[in-house]
């Protein structure tokens, strides 16, 4: 698999879960999606009301910020 497609598809299933956490989601679609500079574990999405996050796996599930 290519490391792009490995990427969209971390990003499509961290975005999932990111919306299932809420009622109301309001950030659209995701627009883009990169490794973080200098920390490859974790993934950065931006949406498409300009918002973005950081994405990181951890031992007690994901988190964002």
């Amino acid at each position: 698999m290519s490391r792009m497609k490995a990427l969209k598809e971390r990003a499509d299933e961290y975005a999932k879960e990111h919306r299932e956490a809420f009622e109301s989601w309001t950030h659209g679609e995701i627009i883009s999606a990169w490794l973080h500079e200098g920390n490859p574990d974790v993934v950065c999405i931006r949406y498409e009301d300009g918002r973005y996050w950081h994405y990181k796996e951890t031992p007690e599930g994901l988190r964002w910020w």
